[in-house]
């Protein structure tokens, strides 16, 4: 099931439903040389300057029409007790019972605007799916659609953005 892109009014035979942000923005922002010496990456979780810990979520905004989510793969900036403790329990599979793990959301995710610093909370949910991320701004239009939902038409400008980037 594809979409017609509101960007380049091609069709894209698959409709683009998952977006990952590589990198938190303040790492991803480094040149190379920097980025190496300054920055320990691993697939989940980041550090930068032995002072700033970020941990890879999924925010999740429900598309009810199909019946599905788009999903951004996001990190959030955490406490580093707090990051010591979500990477010492990331494989325990009773994660689930976890208390969320408050943080700021670590990426600009467009087209929505000023996202970065958002207040969030990181919800473990099992050993082999990434922690869920909820917005805790109840104003932002980010926010919004993660608690109202979207329509397929939307979810399409959202992946369209991300396609002619």
């Amino acid at each position: 099931m594809g979409f017609v892109c509101s960007v380049c009014g091609a069709f894209h035979a698959e409709r683009m439903l998952d977006i990952r942000f590589g990198l938190p923005d303040s790492i991803h922002n480094l040149n190379d040389g920097d980025r190496e010496r300054r920055a320990w990456i691993a697939d989940d979780f980041a550090v930068l300057d032995d002072s700033r810990f970020y941990v890879r979520g999924l925010l999740e905004i429900p598309i009810p029409e199909l019946e599905a989510r788009f999903g951004y793969g996001v990190w959030l900036e955490v406490e580093q007790a707090d990051f010591a403790e979500v990477l010492e329990h990331w494989q325990d599979p009773e994660q689930s019972a976890f208390a969320p793990t408050p943080g700021l959301l670590a990426n600009e995710v467009a087209p929505y605007v000023a996202t970065n610093g958002l207040p969030a909370r990181l919800q473990p949910i099992s050993a082999d799916l990434l922690p869920t991320v909820e917005l805790m701004d109840s104003t932002h239009p980010l926010a919004l659609d993660q608690r109202r939902g979207i329509s397929a038409p939307e979810s399409d400008r959202l992946a369209a953005t991300v396609l002619h980037q």
